[in-house]
């Protein structure tokens, strides 16, 4: 089989037998992958301190005709992110990326948009840049890449546009906002200020530079983290097991 190649991000990984080690990767080509490191045990050259979790590679494998698990040739590391491997707290937090990344994107389901959003983040809260405004921007940018970008544009119930004036309420069900004369805020529609929807509706746009990411305030924060909770839990249908540790940190 042909061998390849391409940038990824190792998700997980798992001893396998007496040498070997099966690794989950995002690869930035082909999706989430899972391979078999040959010798990753014993200090193969090959995968020398390049298989720990997060860790951003350069990976060449070889995909098996016979089973869903490519062989693994060689690995080389690109970043480590070592402000996430010596930060629990972040830890955590890469981990709750991780976990919603397998669950937009099962495997074998290619998208370079959200591998570069993936990468992004990892290095943005391993530099202790903006911890909360990554996470963030992360989620909303996910479901948008996931196909579930919530519409701040109208009102979804009377079709009214929203013009950037007094709350809007966001709607779960339909995953946009609603207006004030259709709902009543509630923890099941909580609300946003303008300025709330104005920096969804930036962070959701095509023109988004990630590398110069949006200041927000408490409030903006405090709203998004409601709306965006709310959103990922009713377009997933679960919880995610690592939202729990999504909790504020000291910027």
């Amino acid at each position: 089989m042909e061998q390849k190649k391409s940038e990824a991000i190792i998700l997980r990984t798992k001893d396998f037998g007496e040498s070997d080690r099966i690794v989950t990767f995002f690869s930035s080509l082909y999706g989430v992958l899972r391979g078999v490191a040959k010798g990753a045990l014993r200090s193969s050259k090959r995968f020398v301190n390049s298989l720990a979790i997060f860790s951003l590679v350069d990976l060449e494998f070889t995909e098996r005709r016979s089973s869903d698990l490519v062989w693994l040739d060689s690995c080389e590391l690109v970043d480590g992110f070592p402000g996430i491997q010596t930060d629990y707290n972040l830890l955590l937090k890469a981990s709750y990326m991780v976990e919603m990344t397998e669950i937009l994107f099962p495997l074998n389901v290619p998208s370079p948009e959200m591998f570069k959003l993936l990468r992004f983040a990892l290095g943005s809260i391993s530099n202790g840049r903006n911890t909360e405004e990554t996470m963030l921007i992360f989620q909303a940018l996910a479901m948008k890449i996931g196909g579930f970008g919530i519409n701040v544009s109208k009102c979804s119930l009377c079709g009214r546009p929203y013009k950037g004036k007094g709350r809007a309420l966001f709607h779960p069900p339909s995953g946009s906002i609603v207006c004030l004369a259709c709902e009543k805020e509630s923890v099941l529609t909580p609300g946003m200020e303008p300025n709330t929807v104005h920096v969804l509706e930036q962070v959701q746009s095509p023109g988004l530079s990630l590398s110069n990411t949006l200041r927000f305030n408490e409030d903006i924060i405090r709203e998004l983290k409601g709306v965006l909770m709310a959103h990922i839990e009713h377009r997933l249908g679960r919880k995610l097991k690592s939202a729990k540790y999504l909790q504020p940190a000291n910027r």
